[in-house]
């Protein structure tokens, strides 16, 4: 992924965790649904463009997989008090609610 895309990779990736995590996801399940996702992604482009599935499924895995060696920063600490769990004047601070008291930014 170029860093100059429309959008922050980091801020999508954050809102993608915060909804598996609510959705009480394992994060070995969340791994899954994303490979199940890329898959999907990959196999509905080939349709699209009239490819191979298998040609496009295998370029999606070697993404996959390349992104995975991007530095990817997370804090987990204790949750704030009634009212402060997000701070708007950061709007691409990711905030996932785990189960328990405690959050992830």
């Amino acid at each position: 992924m170029d860093d100059e895309q429309e959008f922050n990779a980091g801020a999508l990736a954050g809102r993608l965790a915060q909804q598996m995590i609510e959705l009480g996801l394992t994060w070995s399940e969340a791994v899954a649904m994303l490979g199940l996702a890329a898959k999907a992604i990959a196999q509905a482009a080939a349709s699209a463009g009239g490819e191979e599935a298998h040609r496009f499924v295998e370029k999606g895995r070697r993404q996959l997989l390349g992104a995975f060696d991007r530095e990817v920063r997370v804090i987990v600490k204790d949750r704030a008090p009634a009212g402060n769990d997000d701070d708007p004047s950061n709007p691409l601070l990711a905030t996932a609610h785990r189960r328990g008291n405690s959050k992830l930014h």
